[in-house]
């Protein structure tokens, strides 16, 4: 398949998220499963959740992704995270996600318990140190769909990365102009910077989108321009935009020259980008004739390039989108674009925090699939529950 090819280069100022005592573990969790998924699963690739956890045990509902074959239905509310320090202990937590399949399919729990590390060596290079959770899990419910790690007997294993939450900084780079299967590109390349600013809620993104020149589709001008010359920035809708894992999902919105409201998708993820005339990763996303990009999470990366294929693990300094627009003249343009490098900004820094003993305190929508087109990547927002749009 075929697809646009957009570029954008995102450096980020600071590499590996520290987390304090007070919030460990609230964040953006990518969980992975390095054992326990059956034939079928591992057949496709390694099933994993992107969630955010937040302050008092519970997640960002919307936020949270799934690329387990036992997720029947990603698109709506129905992946419920929670999480629990586990009673006796200052560094071992337990996750829990359930999934409920709204009828297509058998509600199945995971259940995930493991010790959190903020130096846990990346497999592959192990003097690269990064802030993870690694432990054993099981699923309960009928798993036969995507597991063999049915029982706390027979455990499957899980490292579970954490990822730095954007909320200042910019992104800058360009959407460029390579053929779509099932839509078309700008008619040129655009660059694009995208400045971040603090959400209204943890797990989500806020912040502007703004492009030059215009973007065209067959020499038709997509965005409004009050001025005649400048594109209007886009704002970027943060009840639709979230962050969870390696996932970045942003909804930035606008309106044509006639003034029909136009919606700009950048759907991406976290990222290592590697080089080679021969890649072998059935997982990787192809981003030019010899550039790939996996998940910048343990467990998704690629070992067999080192450096490249893991250097970025538990970092946003790379990040790989789809894009789309929906709505006004140039409704249906579209593809997938090269790296996002962030070049400022200061994440929400989380430390460990000193606990006192207590009582226990298909990928889904917003996740890349290589072949993805961007419209089976954007289900329409007002399909969402209790989306709110402009």
């Amino acid at each position: 398949m075929k697809f646009a090819i957009g570029t954008a280069m995102l450096t980020m100022m600071f590499l590996v998220p520290q987390i304090s005592d007070a919030q460990v573990p609230v964040g953006r969790w990518e969980i992975v499963h390095t054992s326990g998924d059956n034939s079928a699963q591992t057949a496709l690739y390694p099933g994993s959740f992107s969630v955010f956890l937040l302050a008092g045990g519970t997640g960002y509902t919307y936020g949270s992704f799934s690329s387990s074959l036992c997720v029947v239905d990603a698109q709506t509310f129905n992946i419920v995270p929670t999480w629990a320090l586990l009673p006796g202990f200052t560094d071992v937590f337990t996750i829990t996600i359930t999934v409920d399949n709204l009828g297509l399919g058998p509600n199945v729990t995971f259940t995930y318990t493991g010790r959190y590390d903020p130096l846990t060596p990346v497999p592959g290079n192990p003097s690269q140190l990064i802030p993870a959770i690694t432990g054993t899990y099981f699923v309960t419910g009928d798993a036969s769909a995507c597991s063999v790690a049915t029982s706390p007997v027979t455990a499957g294993h899980f490292v579970a990365t954490l990822l730095p939450t954007i909320s200042s900084g910019s992104a800058s780079g360009s959407l460029d102009d390579i053929t779509a299967d099932d839509g078309s590109p700008f008619d040129s390349p655009v660059a694009a910077t995208i400045t971040f600013s603090a959400p209204p809620a943890p797990g989500q993104i806020a912040g502007t989108v703004s492009l030059t020149p215009m973007p065209t589709l067959n020499a038709n001008a997509c965005f409004a321009a009050t001025d005649g010359i400048h594109v209007d920035p886009l704002t970027i809708n943060p009840d639709l935009s979230t962050q969870s894992g390696v996932a970045e999902y942003i909804y930035a919105e606008g309106f044509d020259p006639q003034g029909v409201p136009t919606k700009l998708f950048l759907n991406g993820f976290s990222a290592n980008v590697y080089t080679t005339s021969s890649n072998s990763d059935p997982h990787a996303v192809q981003i030019t004739s010899n550039t790939w990009a996996v998940a910048a999470a343990i467990g998704e990366d690629n070992t067999s390039f080192i450096p490249d294929g893991v250097s970025n693990d538990g970092t946003n300094n790379v990040m790989v989108f789809l894009y789309g627009v929906v709505g006004g003249v140039c409704d249906g343009a579209g593809g997938i674009d090269l790296p996002f490098h962030y070049v400022s900004g200061t994440p929400i820094v989380h430390k460990h925090q000193k606990h006192v003993r207590s009582g226990g305190a298909i990928r889904g929508r917003g996740r890349i699939e290589p072949g993805e087109n961007w419209r089976q990547s954007f289900p329409l927002p007002e399909l969402r529950p209790h989306a709110k749009t402009k």
